[in-house]
C-alpha cells in the first residue's frame, strides 16, 4: 500500500509482538539487498574519489582569499607568484593589498598523488579581489585563473560529507557503531 505522502513511515500493526517500521525510501536495513546496495555505493564512491580531504567542522569563510590551482610538476616558487601579483597589482605587498601568499600541497594533506596544488593569496580589500578574479595571473607566459578559495573548500567539504554519510550508512548496515570520524 503506497502512502500519498513521500517519506512517511508505514507501520505494520498485524504483528504486535514486534512492530515493523519500514521507510518508503529504502528497504529494511537488515536485508541483504540493502547491505549490497550500501557497500556498492561506498565502493563506487571510493573508486570515483579515492582520497577526500577530511574536516572536523565546516570550514570558516575567507572571502578575501583567492586560489590558483597548479599541477604538482609545475613547481612554482613564492617569488614567481609574488612577481605575477606585482604585475597585476603594482606595489601589492608594500601597499598591504596582499597580506599573505601560501602554498598548499593538497597531495600531502590528502595522502595521495595527482591532486592539483593550491596557491592561496589573501588580500585586504574587495577591489583587489575583484580585479584578480577578473584578470587572473600570468606565470611563465601562461594565463592562470584565480578562484575564490571558499568555493573550493566548500566543494571539498561537500565531498567529505557525502563520503561520511555513505560510510555511516555502511557501518549501520553492517551493525557497527559509527566512530567520531564519521
Amino acid at each position: 500500500m503506497a502512502s500519498p505522502f513521500p517519506g512517511t513511515l508505514l507501520v505494520d500493526l498485524e504483528t504486535p509482538e514486534e512492530m515493523k517500521v519500514q521507510s518508503l525510501s529504502r528497504p529494511a536495513k537488515s536485508s541483504k539487498q540493502y547491505l549490497r546496495q550500501v557497500i556498492a555505493e561506498y565502493e563506487a564512491l571510493d573508486r570515483e574519489l579515492p582520497c577526500i580531504r577530511k574536516f572536523s567542522a565546516q570550514p570558516t569563510a575567507q572571502p578575501l582569499c583567492l586560489c590558483m590551482e597548479t599541477l604538482p610538476e609545475e613547481d612554482f616558487t613564492h617569488l614567481e607568484v609574488l612577481e605575477a601579483l606585482e604585475a597585476e597589482l603594482p606595489g601589492a605587498m608594500e601597499s598591504g593589498r596582499v597580506s599573505n601568499i601560501r602554498f598548499e600541497n593538497v597531495n600531502v594533506i590528502c595522502g595521495t598523488a595527482g591532486h592539483r596544488d593550491r596557491w592561496l593569496i589573501t588580500l585586504t580589500d574587495f577591489q583587489a579581489r575583484a580585479r584578480l578574479l577578473r584578470t587572473g595571473l600570468s606565470l611563465r607566459g601562461l594565463s592562470r585563473p584565480l578562484v575564490r578559495h571558499d568555493e573550493l573548500l566548500l566543494d571539498d567539504y561537500r565531498l567529505h560529507l557525502r563520503r561520511s554519510l555513505v560510510r555511516r550508512r555502511m557501518l549501520e548496515a553492517l551493525g557497527a557503531e559509527p566512530t567520531e570520524e564519521d
